[in-house]
C-alpha cells in the first residue's frame, strides 16, 4: 500500500473531528437572543426597582407592537408584574389596551380591584390617557369592562379616583415655581373645570374642603383613616396646603354650598376656642418667664400659629358670605390691634384686609407692618392692593390712574428693597392692571431684577 493511501484515512478522520468544533465556534454568531418585548417582560421580574421601571418604560416604547404579548402576560404573571403591565396598558391608551385593562379590573377580586385602581391612578400618564378616553365617550368607556352593572360600578369608581387625582394635581400646581404659596384672585380657576364635564366644580370643592379641614373623603375600597390622604406623592407641607386649600375653597364655594359653609364655620369655632386657650397660656407664661426663655418663646409661637390658622379660616368665610362674617372679621382685627406684640399682628391685619377687599385699610396696615417687617414684602403687597383697587367698580378714570401710579411706585420700591421673585410676579393676577396699563414700567422693573440678580433665564 502506498504512503498516500495510508494518509488519506487519517486526513478524513481529522476533518470529521474539527468540523463540529468549527460549527460550535460559529454558533454564537447565528444564535438569536430574546426579542425586545420578551427582554422587557423579563425586566419586570427583576428584584431591582430601577430595572423594573426600565422594563415598564421599554414596553411603553414598544407599544402597540407589544400589546398582544402584554395582554397575554397579564393573565399568567404574578400580582406584582400584573400591576406593572397595567401601567403599560394605561400609558398606551389604545382601544385594545384600555379594554384589556378595564376587563382585568372588572374580573379581579375586591382587594385586587382596589390595588389596580390605585396603581393606575398613581401613574400620571396612564391617568391622563384613561381620563381622556372616558371624557371622549363616557358610556362606551364604562361598557368596555364587559361586566354588567357591577363592572360599570367598578369602572365608575376608577373614573372618580382619576378625576380626584387630576384635581389634586391641579391644586398642588398652584404653588409657584419659585416656591411661593401666596394668593391672588383667580389663582384656582383651573379647579372650576370650565369646558369639562358637569359636576367638576362640585368634586373639586369636595376635594379642597377635605384638604382644608384635613378630613378624609370617601375612597372606594380603602379604609377611611380620618385625615386627608393624597393619591400621589407631593412636596407641599401640611400648613401650606391647608392654607392653599382654604383659598381654593373661597374661590369655588358659593353661598348655596351651605353644607361646606357649615363645616367651615364649625372649624372656625374650634379654632376660636383653641386661640383663646393658647392666649391665656401665653399670658400666664408671660407673668413668670423672661422674653428670651424657652417657655416664653414656645407659648408665643403656639399662640401666633393659632392666630394665623384662624385668620385663614375667617378670611375664607368672609369671601364666601361677607354679610354673615363681617362682624367676626372686625372683632378679630380689633383683637390683633390690641396684641402686645407689634410685629406679626400688623402683617396679619393687612393680609386679612387685602383678602377681604379692603384695599385702602390694607395699604395703611402694611405701612405699620413695614416699621418692623420686610419692606420688600410690604411694598409688594401694597402694589397688589393698589392694582386690585384700580379695578373696583364705580371709580373715575382719574382715580384708576392714581391707583395704578401708586401701584407701580410701590412695586418699584419693593424691588429697591430686594424683591426678586419674578416667577411669582408673572403669575400674580393682582398685578394684571400693571401689565395691561403700565407695561413699559412693569417690564423695566422685571429687566432690573434680572440684571441685579443675574436671572436671565427667568420667565
Amino acid at each position: 500500500m502506498s504512503l498516500r493511501a495510508l494518509l488519506l484515512p487519517v486526513l478524513l478522520l481529522a476533518c470529521a473531528l474539527t468540523a463540529p468544533r468549527a460549527a460550535a465556534e460559529d454558533a454564537p454568531d447565528r444564535k438569536e437572543g430574546p426579542s425586545p418585548v420578551a427582554a422587557a417582560l423579563r425586566l419586570l421580574e427583576s428584584p431591582i426597582a430601577s430595572e423594573r421601571d426600565r422594563g415598564v418604560e421599554r414596553l411603553a416604547e414598544l407599544m402597540p407592537q407589544a400589546t398582544p404579548a402584554v395582554i397575554r402576560a397579564l393573565g399568567t404573571s404574578s400580582w406584582s408584574v400584573q400591576v406593572q403591565l397595567l401601567e403599560v396598558l394605561g400609558r398606551d391608551g389604545s382601544d385594545a389596551s384600555i379594554r384589556a385593562l378595564l376587563q382585568h379590573l372588572v374580573r379581579a377580586d375586591e382587594a385586587q380591584a382596589v390595588r389596580i385602581r390605585l396603581a393606575v391612578v398613581r401613574d400620571v400618564e396612564a391617568s391622563e390617557r384613561l381620563l381622556a378616553a372616558w371624557r371622549a365617550d363616557p358610556a362606551a368607556f364604562l361598557a368596555r369592562g364587559g361586566g354588567g352593572e357591577k363592572g360599570q360600578r367598578r369602572l365608575q369608581q376608577l373614573v372618580d379616583l382619576l378625576r380626584r387625582a387630576e384635581i389634586e394635581a391641579k391644586f398642588l400646581s398652584r404653588k409657584s415655581r419659585s416656591g411661593s404659596t401666596g394668593y391672588y384672585k383667580g389663582q384656582y380657576d383651573v379647579l372650576k373645570g370650565d369646558g369639562l364635564e358637569p359636576g367638576y366644580r362640585a368634586l373639586a370643592l369636595q376635594v379642597v374642603t377635605g384638604i382644608a379641614l384635613d378630613r378624609a373623603i370617601p375612597t372606594p375600597g380603602l379604609y377611611r383613616q380620618g385625615i386627608y390622604r393624597f393619591l400621589r406623592p407631593h412636596y407641599v407641607d401640611e400648613w401650606e396646603f391647608q392654607s392653599m386649600a382654604l383659598n381654593a375653597v373661597a374661590e369655588l364655594c358659593t353661598p348655596d354650598d351651605k353644607l361646606v359653609i357649615e363645616r367651615l364655620e364649625g372649624r372656625r369655632i374650634e379654632l376660636f376656642i383653641k386661640r383663646e386657650q393658647l392666649k391665656a397660656e401665653y399670658e400666664e407664661v408671660q407673668r413668670f418667664h423672661s422674653y428670651d426663655s424657652k417657655e416664653y418663646q414656645d407659648a408665643w409661637f403656639e399662640w401666633d400659629d393659632a392666630l394665623g390658622e384662624y385668620l385663614d379660616q375667617i378670611a375664607t368665610l368672609y369671601v364666601i358670605v361677607p354679610d354673615r362674617f363681617d362682624r367676626h372679621v372686625r372683632e378679630f382685627i380689633d383683637e390683633l390691634r390690641g396684641s402686645p406684640r407689634p410685629v406679626r399682628p400688623w402683617s396679619y391685619i393687612a393680609g386679612l384686609q387685602i383678602r377681604c377687599g379692603w384695599y385702602e385699610d390694607a395699604i395703611d396696615s402694611y405701612d405699620y407692618a413695614m416699621q418692623w417687617g420686610s419692606k420688600a414684602y410690604g411694598f409688594y403687597n401694597q402694589a397688589c392692593a393698589y392694582a386690585s383697587w384700580s379695578r373696583k367698580e364705580g371709580l373715575s378714570a382719574r382715580e384708576r390712574r392714581r391707583h395704578l401710579d401708586s401701584a407701580i411706585m410701590a412695586l418699584s420700591r419693593s424691588v429697591s428693597y430686594g424683591w426678586s421673585d419674578i416667577d411669582w410676579m408673572h403669575e400674580d393676577r393682582d398685578l394684571d392692571p400693571l401689565r395691561e396699563h403700565r407695561k413699559v414700567e412693569y417690564d423695566a422693573l422685571v429687566t432690573l431684577i434680572k440684571k441685579k440678580y443675574d436671572l436671565d433665564d427667568a420667565k
